[in-house]
């Protein structure tokens, strides 16, 4: 599916939820639950706990990210014993859209509201809050046990291109949108330590963005510092851009030699 499918299931679906009573809620329910093709998977972060490997065959990243991801306070817990973690029903089914649908957007269009908030459904709140952070989880342990992460955050332009660096930074700019949006509506529902937890995120991702910023800056220093950054036509995903452009004009982004 892509965005217009999205898109569709959206425009078509919330209406419909938003003016269904309880008993027309179960029959939806009902259709789907006997449609496989609309089951929904939660917990796929799950596949980071490599449960089936012993640390001392992991390289020292694996190895470090797998013991942190052990530690985290943030994992899925079974709902039941061999929880097989599908789920059914419209909810899940338009939870999944929005998130989908925002995604794509704060990858390549400007929006405020990526994953519009303000026409999120009773019905699916619970089930998007789950995969929202379900999303958040994937995208941050993917990152965190990738190499190339490793390599923008040392700043190594001659292995890092430019277009690594921004296809990098523009996960970590989703990353950053969908811990904001998790704040913005269960924020209060976190522990403490799981508040820590995502803030760590957050802050990583910064370190990754402000990288990013580097390698582009390193790349293209000739031409930024004989015509001005505001010459340089630098497309991505629009904050990513943005912040890049911000960070080599206000010197964030300067080489320094030892």
């Amino acid at each position: 599916m892509g965005y217009q499918e999205y898109a569709n299931a959206l425009n078509h679906l919330a209406p419909l939820v938003q003016k269904a009573d309880a008993v027309q809620l179960n029959a939806f329910n009902k259709i789907i639950s006997q449609m496989p093709e609309l089951a929904i998977y939660t917990n796929l972060s799950r596949r980071f706990n490599f449960p089936r490997v012993q640390n001392a065959s992991l390289n020292p990243l694996l190895r470090d990210t797998l013991n942190l991801y052990r530690q985290s306070s943030l994992n899925e817990r079974e709902l039941v014993q061999q929880d097989d973690f599908k789920r059914t029903g419209i909810g899940w089914v338009l939870a999944l859209a929005r998130i989908e649908h925002g995604s794509i957007e704060i990858g390549y269009q400007q929006n405020v509201s990526p994953f519009n908030l303000e026409h999120l459904t009773e019905v699916e709140k619970p089930a998007f809050r789950e995969l929202l952070l379900d999303g958040a989880r994937g995208h941050y342990w993917a990152m965190r046990s990738d190499p190339v992460t490793h390599l923008i955050l040392k700043g190594e332009v001659v292995k890092v291109s430019s277009q690594t660096a921004l296809a990098y930074g523009r996960r970590a700019v989703l990353l950053q949108r969908m811990l904001e949006t998790l704040n913005k509506m269960a924020g209060a529902t976190f522990t403490p330590i799981q508040k820590k937890e995502l803030q760590t995120w957050y802050n990583n991702m910064s370190e990754v963005r402000e990288s990013v910023s580097y390698i582009m800056y390193a790349t293209y220093k000739e031409a930024i510092l004989q015509q001005g950054i505001g010459a340089i036509n630098l497309i991505g995903c629009p904050s990513l851009v943005e912040g890049i452009r911000r960070d080599i004009s206000s010197g964030r982004a300067k080489i320094h030699l030892n």
